[in-house]
Order: structure tokens, then C-alpha cells, then sequence
């Protein structure tokens, strides 16, 4: 017989998740009256008894913060870590880096897990199927600061830096107006989250402020890769109305939709303009090189950890929302 009974065995016994049994049994967080006497009578039945200690050693804060973000492959995360990590070592914090993948189960496996590991506070970027803040009420429960950056859940309360991604996309197309062309399609994301549609918003007002028609046939929806960017500008192109201008919902969707125009000899951006999202280096490798939407990552950094550890000093939750602008990076392909 096992002697130590602990809060998964309950959960196990109930068929639910074990946070829900911490919350109950700490009386913390939104769990109904009713599971909870449920939770506690089981674990009086199989002897559950706190481990003090153990939980003493949890409470203390350590001096690392926690971030997660949806991959590192991408540069606009991994630059972001690097610029945060720089600047939380020089205040005295370390700091640990996770991955989600984009898998919305594997984030909120990470979330419970920060609980463990006692940091003093999370700065997050979500995936994006993330449409709801609900993983995150565990570091609520346990008074953890956290601050969502580029990505946040819809009608999120904690405290959040985003890109004004209307702006971006409207910036992106009114490039394009200005340069003359009139037929500018966008290669948007098949997600429905909040960055994607904003960007669609402001393509959509762009080309309403310009007097130019939206057309539903000028959108195509693509993954997030380079050869996504290439399929879907060769069906674009293969439309009897050919675009003469196309904004990427993202730097490698957009070099893709370069190695097609290039392979079909299109000339760049005399038949046809090109606009991608995020400042990747990868676009300045590119014949011509890749006009680009900027998010500075520079100041998304230094507003999130001056939000989060406005929050650690007080020991109290914010709920502040900070708008970074973006900026037009012009170079050949517009």
C-alpha cells in the first residue's frame, strides 16, 4: 500500500485534472461548492494529509522569472528571449525558457508546472489556439505576476504589450496604394486569433480608405512557412485578375511569395509589390530584399519587464495594456 497519499492520487480517483484538487483543497481559485466538498471528502477518505514543508518551500519566490512562447524557430521569439533574458540578468533574475509548440495542451502543462518551479513571475506569448486566458488562472491563484506579450487571450485581464497589428497591415497596404498598385491580395493565417484578424481589419480599411475594392477572391490563407508563401502566391497569380501587390501575414510566407514571382519572371515590385510582417533577417537575403512590417522588439521587451516586475515589487496584479507602434522597413520590393 502506498503511504503517502498525494493530490494526483485524489485526482485520480475522481477522474479530474490535479489543479482543480490543489485549488479545492488550498480553497483557491473558481471551483464549484459542490466538487469542492467532493474533493476534500476523497481526500479524507484515502488519509491525504498537506505537506507543509513542502509547500513552505513552494510559496517562497525564487529570483527566476518564467517565458513562454509558442516556438524558437521563429526570429521574432528567439530575439525576444535573447533581448528579455539580457535584460532580467542585469536586474539580478534568471530566467527560464519553454516551449509550447503551439499546442494548447502542452502550454497549459507548462503553466501548472511554473507553480513548481516558484518563479516570481511569467512573461507569455500564446498559441494560437489560445483564444481564452482560463490556463493562466492557476498563476492568479498563487498571486504569480504574469504579462502577455504579441499574443494574449481574448479579453484577457492580466497586464499586456501588443503590436498595433491593425496598423500594421493598413501601413502595409497604403505602401503599396502609393507606389500604384490597385489589386493588392493578402496571405493571411487559417487562425482565428486575435493578431490574424486584426491584421485582415486593417488590410480591409486600407483599401477602403484608398477607394480600392475589398474582393474575397484577393485572400488566401496560408500556414507559416516559406513554402506556404510560395503555394499560395502561384495560386494568387494563376487568377485570371492577377494581383499587383501582396501583403504576407509574415516575413516567410512573403520570401516565399518572392522564389515564385521569381521563378514565373515576374519583376519585383515593378509587375507586382510584396509585403510581409515581422523583420526577419532572413528577408534581407532575399533578390530583391523584402519590404517589411516592424514590430520593435526592443521596446516590447522593455515594457513587459518594467510591467512585470512592477508587479513582482508590489506583490500586486496589474492589469495595464501597453501598445507598441509599428514601422515600415522600405527596401526592394516595393
Amino acid at each position: 500500500m502506498k503511504s503517502t497519499i498525494t493530490i494526483k492520487d485524489v485526482a485520480s480517483e475522481l477522474g479530474i485534472h490535479h489543479v482543480t484538487v490543489s485549488r479545492a483543497l488550498r480553497n483557491t481559485g473558481s471551483v464549484k461548492q459542490e466538487t469542492r466538498d467532493l474533493i476534500k471528502k476523497k481526500a479524507n477518505e484515502l488519509g491525504y494529509k498537506p505537506n507543509r514543508l513542502a509547500q513552505n518551500f513552494r510559496n517562497k519566490r525564487s529570483h527566476t522569472l518564467a517565458v513562454v512562447v509558442p516556438n524558437l524557430r521563429s526570429n521574432f521569439f528567439s530575439k525576444f528571449v535573447s533581448d528579455f533574458m539580457e535584460i532580467a540578468q542585469e536586474a539580478g533574475y534568471s530566467v527560464m525558457i519553454f516551449q509550447s509548440g503551439e499546442e494548447l495542451n502542452l502550454e497549459k502543462e507548462i503553466i501548472d508546472s511554473l507553480i513548481g518551479y516558484r518563479v516570481a513571475g511569467v512573461v507569455a506569448s500564446v498559441t494560437k489556439d489560445t483564444i481564452y486566458e482560463n490556463p493562466f488562472d492557476i498563476l492568479k491563484d498563487e498571486n504569480i505576476p504574469y504579462v502577455f506579450f504579441d499574443r494574449a487571450p481574448k479579453q484577457a485581464k492580466a497586464a499586456q504589450v501588443l503590436v498595433n497589428n491593425f496598423q500594421g497591415a493598413y501601413d502595409a497596404v497604403t505602401a503599396m496604394v502609393k507606389s500604384g498598385k490597385k489589386r493588392i491580395a493578402y496571405i493571411s493565417a487559417h487562425y482565428q486569433h486575435k493578431i490574424f484578424l486584426d491584421r485582415l481589419a486593417g488590410y480591409k480599411q486600407a483599401l477602403k480608405d484608398n477607394g480600392l475594392p475589398y474582393r474575397e477572391d484577393m485572400i488566401v490563407k496560408a500556414g507559416f512557412f516559406m513554402k506556404d508563401g510560395f503555394g499560395q502566391a502561384k495560386i494568387l497569380m494563376e487568377k485570371k485578375d492577377k494581383p499587383d501587390g501582396i501583403l504576407a501575414f509574415r516575413d516567410e510566407i512573403g520570401i516565399g511569395v518572392i522564389k515564385y514571382l521569381k521563378k514565373i519572371g515576374a519583376r519585383i515590385p515593378e509587375d507586382i509589390a510584396v509585403v510581409g510582417f515581422d523583420n526577419d533577417p532572413m528577408g534581407l537575403a532575399c533578390e530583391p530584399e523584402l519590404t517589411t512590417v516592424q514590430q520593435s522588439i526592443p521596446a516590447m521587451v522593455a515594457s513587459s519587464f518594467d510591467l512585470l516586475l512592477g508587479q513582482i515589487k508590489s506583490d500586486k496584479l496589474s492589469f495595464e495594456k501597453m501598445i507598441i507602434e509599428p514601422k515600415i522597413i522600405y527596401r526592394g520590393s516595393v
